[in-house]
């Protein structure tokens, strides 16, 4: 005669033999064990042995619940230190705490350095328009001091982290301001680089996008707002794309051959009424922001096709120097860059270009 199992301690939950799936099959592991009303009632797991699914109630320890960088900044907004701060800084953290937007729901655990340094590194990279007045603006870099704030809003919340035992790594000591800790020049993409875009296509679709860019001379927010609607293919046009200024908001650009195909693919493929669409892992398809352009299409795109790394600004240089150089008038450039001045165009956007690169260029029909 078998003998009967002494009752489980209050509290430590229940073992429950069953033999049968839902399916109808005999399981291989019958055992299932059970948290207490206490905790839920929760299945743990199924197992084979009895004594498999005590030891596993026994031992039977919560999960930590997850905290996520975003967590940990609000906690840091809602201590003394944080409140103390003039506006001033309060707004600086709050727009640094932005930047990081593609981690803001990540386990603390789970963000890797690159993260964060991909995140100081494109803010170098990017720059921004400075307004000159008159509706003229002017491109400039970041200073170091401005990059900075990146890296302490990352110290705040890695401090909260380490106190609190959540984490023991802090890697905000190891981020680096200002990327290589050089003012990148203004480069453009060469003849070879751009054969390497259209050569990459087949098995780097994220390539048109960056062969868009170049060839419409658009800003990177300009072209991830650019809607099908505004996208004339059969009188090769597209429309009211434009930001920043008045001209630039309504100014045409024409879609030149070489980028005609791509329109015509990108425009047939879109779900979103987008030019440019990105997939989550459950397959939903989105317009995705310019951080998730920088990190998964445009930067990707370039590793793929084995080009060293560029800013996105590039693109937009790359069309001014090689228009200009191709006999562009300076009224003509100055339109389809959206300019309110040609002196901005000359002296933020056309680069030098050197003999050799000039005849490279001039191939490109």
């Amino acid at each position: 005669m078998a003998r009967k199992r002494r009752k489980l301690p209050n509290g430590t939950g229940s073992i429950e033999r069953v033999k049968l799936a839902p399916n109808g099959k005999t399981r291989v592991n019958q055992y299932r064990a059970r948290l207490p009303k206490s905790k839920g009632r929760k299945d743990i797991g199924f197992y084979k042995t009895y004594n498999e699914a005590l030891e596993a109630l026994v031992n039977y320890q919560e999960p930590k619940p997850i905290v996520t960088f975003g967590d940990l900044y609000h906690r840091y907004t809602k201590s003394t230190s944080y409140l103390k701060l003039s506006d001033r800084s309060k707004r600086r953290y709050d727009t640094s705490f932005a930047r990081f937007k593609e981690v803001h729901d990540t386990s603390i655990h789970d963000i890797k350095f690159s993260d964060l340094q991909d995140v100081l590194d494109q803010m170098e990279l990017e720059g921004y328009d400075k307004p000159l007045g008159n509706g003229q603006y002017k491109h400039m870099d970041y200073s170091k001091s401005t990059i900075k704030w990146l890296k302490h809003l990352v110290s705040k919340v890695y401090d909260i982290a380490v106190k609190n035992d959540i984490i023991q790594l802090d890697l905000s000591k190891y981020l680096e301001v200002g990327g290589v800790g050089i003012r990148r020049k203004k480069e453009i993409f060469t003849k070879e680089d751009i054969e390497k875009l259209y050569s990459s296509i087949p098995y780097n679709p994220n390539a048109m996008h960056v062969l868009n860019l170049i060839f419409t001379g658009m800003r990177t927010g300009e072209y991830l707002n650019l809607q099908i609607d505004n996208i004339n293919l059969d009188d090769n046009l597209i429309v009211n794309f434009g930001e920043k200024t008045e001209a630039g908001r309504k100014r045409k650009m024409y879609i030149h051959p070489k980028i005609k195909d791509i329109m015509v693919y990108l425009t047939d493929k879109s779900d979103t009424g987008y030019i440019v669409e990105a997939t989550k892992e459950d397959g939903e398809v989105y317009r995705p922001s310019d951080t998730t352009f920088y990190k998964k299409i445009y930067y990707p795109a370039l590793k793929q096709a084995g080009i060293e790394k560029k800013i996105p600004y590039s693109c937009r240089y790359t069309f001014a120097t090689i228009a200009h150089y191709s006999g562009i008038s300076d009224k003509a450039l100055q339109k389809l860059m959206g300019h309110t001045n040609f002196n901005i165009t000359a002296n933020s956007y056309i680069q030098d270009l050197d003999e050799y690169i000039w005849k490279e260029f001039s191939k490109i029909k």
